[in-house]
């Protein structure tokens, strides 16, 4: 069997393809475990201004939820689950670039300082979470109730 230039171009790009699919969760931010019963406690010491942390929570059933702690240059802290409103279903969460927290399926970009003001229907879920002297709390009944995001 004769290979064409046009077969072994296009075997090329689906292999591409291919593999740019299968590496797609290899792109998505690492998560660091939290634990807690009534509460997670996080420090924000190495939290800068522009930056996020991803963030994730193994409820008692096995569920992993994931969230985000950003901090804004205004250097508040705002914690959200790694879910947007509208696209949440695809489970593709955040990626942090540049100041900005960018959903993993829509593109939709959202200032740190503003991560809880939507564009139109893509919106990151809230997720009360508590700062004081350097470290956020989070309620677990406050993350469990995000667990139909995930």
């Amino acid at each position: 069997m004769k290979l064409t230039k046009l077969s072994v171009i296009i075997i090329g790009v689906a292999l591409a393809i291919g593999a740019a699919a299968a590496a797609g969760p290899m792109f998505a931010p690492g998560c660091t475990i939290v634990e807690g019963t009534d509460a997670v406690t996080v420090s924000t010491a190495d939290l800068s201004r522009g930056s996020a942390k991803f963030f994730c929570y193994r409820d008692p059933s096995g569920h992993l939820i994931r969230f985000v702690l950003a901090r804004g240059d205004d250097g508040v802290v705002r914690t959200v689950f790694d879910a947007c409103r509208q696209c949440y279903r695809y489970h593709k969460g955040f990626t942090v670039s540049d100041g900005f927290l960018i959903c993993r399926l829509c593109g939709n970009r959202y200032k740190l300082n503003a991560v809880r003001e939507g564009l139109a229907s893509c919106q990151p879920v809230h997720l009360e979470g508590t700062e004081q002297d350097g470290k956020v709390q989070v309620r677990v009944a406050a993350l469990e109730e995000g667990r139909q995001l995930f």
